[in-house]
């Protein structure tokens, strides 16, 4: 990870580009700007781990990052995986800085760090700043439970089902991410989740070519879901 320069009329434009800010007046963009700082993180670099803290707002303006939790055993299991124009490290804006978890970069990514004083003074002028977080707070703690309920309840089929169906945009799914990341999504060797493709495909479940997967029978992959694939 590292410093990186950038002129405040260029850190203006990025965040005026961010949903979380998108109300704000100009003057409060301009202030966020002149106390903002960009980060970069290489490919496959370590940002955050649960050994170490950090505060302040955390948005990311380029890349993609995953949050991930590490198991005795050296198993990855990931949590989160955050696109541009998505906040993160929400747990650390009002707290100690202490990390639930560990943070990484699928690929090259940019980061832009609101300092926690910065932030405070922002949500006292104006209380729907909050409001914005909490909402962004309250859809990451649905999805967990969700996750949670997937990995603890359902065997491998019914959680590969529920991720297509989620993910399906007009009856199709074009993975950001490689069969080995989505393994570690839902909880599943790689092999385990070759052979659960290899299955719904032979039940006409999906038709999969690469990172390309269609949904062929949409009925069948909910049944899936709720039961499994025998």
């Amino acid at each position: 990870m590292r410093k990186e320069k950038m002129d405040t009329p260029r850190i203006v434009e990025i965040i005026g580009t961010l949903p979380l800010f998108s109300h704000l007046e100009r003057e409060q963009v301009e202030r966020l700007a002149r106390s903002a700082s960009v980060e970069t993180i290489p490919a496959g670099g370590l940002y955050f781990s649960e050994q170490a803290s950090a505060q302040g707002l955390h948005l990311l303006i380029a890349g993609r990052v995953k949050l991930f939790k590490m198991s005795e055993e050296g198993r990855e299991q990931t949590i989160f995986i955050f696109d541009p124009g998505e906040p993160f490290c929400l747990c650390s804006v009002f707290s100690d800085g202490q990390l639930p978890a560990n943070m990484a970069a699928l690929e090259s990514s940019t980061v832009l760090v609101i300092p926690p004083v910065e932030l405070e003074r922002l949500v006292a002028e104006d209380p729907g700043m909050l409001l914005q977080i909490l909402r962004v707070m309250s859809r990451r703690l649905k999805e967990a439970m969700d996750m949670i309920d997937a990995l603890s309840l359902r065997q491998l089929p019914s959680r590969l089902a529920a991720y297509f169906l989620s993910a399906a945009a007009g009856g199709a799914v074009t993975l950001s991410i490689t069969h080995r990341e989505l393994a570690k999504i839902i909880g599943a060797t790689p092999e385990a989740l070759s052979r659960a493709l290899r299955k719904m495909s032979e039940a006409g479940l999906v038709d999969v070519q690469g990172k390309d997967v269609k949904v062929l029978d949409r009925s069948g992959l909910e049944q899936c879901r709720a039961s499994g694939l025998s």
